[in-house]
């Protein structure tokens, strides 16, 4: 009986602080000092859903792929998101819609925080709209979605590339024998058109003005061209000497007209020198005789005459 009753008092001490440590993370519902108390259980479904969401965009991060991956999520989200903020008929105990309470009561709201986080840094940032199309019809709780036509066409040139590589790898993308994977193996030859229609789709869609695609689509696109130029080393010799000309031809016009352009401020600049010179060889003034300048009433011939008339005086005799 001692024993016994030494077991009970075992198991309490053990399992008590367990007990203990639940209630104290509970949300006190019931609490009469809890004036929110009411709407504590639309908080915590609130929550379930922006957790989900949360787990899918982490589990779709490598790589990014949260538009294609995590709709579904991101609906339910916006919906029970829509919910809380009409809950006009659930009040506090000091009488404060639940809407009120959850969003403006304070002044933080992890709950407006995390679902501000989750809307502008997640799904706007990587750019869903692009890819899909959402038909929101939140009061009804009737939103679906639609991905874009341009999607799809790039989701079904995608399939027709890897369908053939997968035609040409027995299932498996990194066959073993590397020497096959090399210029001109079967998988660069056979599935050249493939790439190239893919490839040309994703350009043109990437190069028109105000057209984009998500994140997802991009991300997928760079992972196939790493795929295709570095590991199975398909990139054509001759794609790459052309490129290589371009920077040649575009490098050789730069030098070409620097040349120019400092061949002409030479000559310009040279032309001018010996203008100078030539007008220093000059005979006369060509601003014109320096007599001018002493008296605009007298001419040349005057100078002249005073010149010849004025008698020789010494030199000590004319100080």
């Amino acid at each position: 009986m001692t024993i016994s009753l030494s077991r009970i008092l075992l198991v309490g001490v053990l399992f008590l602080p367990s007990i203990t440590l639940l209630n104290d993370s509970a949300p006190f519902n019931d609490d009469p000092w809890d004036l929110d108390g009411p709407c504590q259980k639309y908080v915590e479904k609130l929550a379930v859903f922006q957790s989900e969401m949360v787990a899918c965009a982490t589990n779709w991060s490598i790589p990014p792929k949260v538009c294609t991956n995590c709709y579904d999520n991101y609906i339910k989200f916006k919906q029970y998101e829509y919910e809380t903020k009409h809950l006009d008929n659930v009040f506090s105990l000091d009488n404060r819609t639940c809407s009120q309470v959850i969003y403006d009561n304070y002044l933080l709201s992890y709950s407006s925080d995390i679902s501000t986080a989750l809307t502008t840094k997640i799904w706007e940032k990587s750019r869903c709209d692009s890819c899909i199309t959402i038909n929101w019809d939140l009061p009804h709780n009737k939103s679906e979605k639609e991905f874009t036509e341009r999607t799809l066409v790039f989701q079904n040139r995608l399939y027709e590339w890897r369908n053939c590589v997968v035609n040409y790898t027995s299932g498996g993308l990194l066959v073993d024998d590397l020497n096959d994977l090399q210029n001109g193996s079967k998988i660069c030859n056979e599935c050249k058109t493939q790439f190239e229609e893919l490839y040309g789709y994703y350009w043109k869609i990437y190069t028109t003005p105000d057209v984009d695609f998500c994140v997802d689509v991009e991300t997928t696109m760079n992972d196939t061209i790493h795929l295709w130029d570095d590991v199975w080393k398909c990139a054509e010799k001759q794609d790459r000497n052309r490129d290589l000309a371009g920077i040649m031809i575009t490098f050789a016009t730069l030098v070409l007209l620097t040349a120019l352009f400092y061949a002409a401020s030479y000559i310009q600049g040279g032309g001018q020198t010996r203008n100078l010179i030539r007008y220093s060889r000059l005979q006369e003034d060509p601003r014109g005789q320096r007599s001018r300048l002493l008296s605009s009433g007298m001419s040349d011939a005057d100078l002249f005459h005073r010149a010849a008339t004025m008698p020789n005086v010494p030199i000590h005799q004319s100080r």
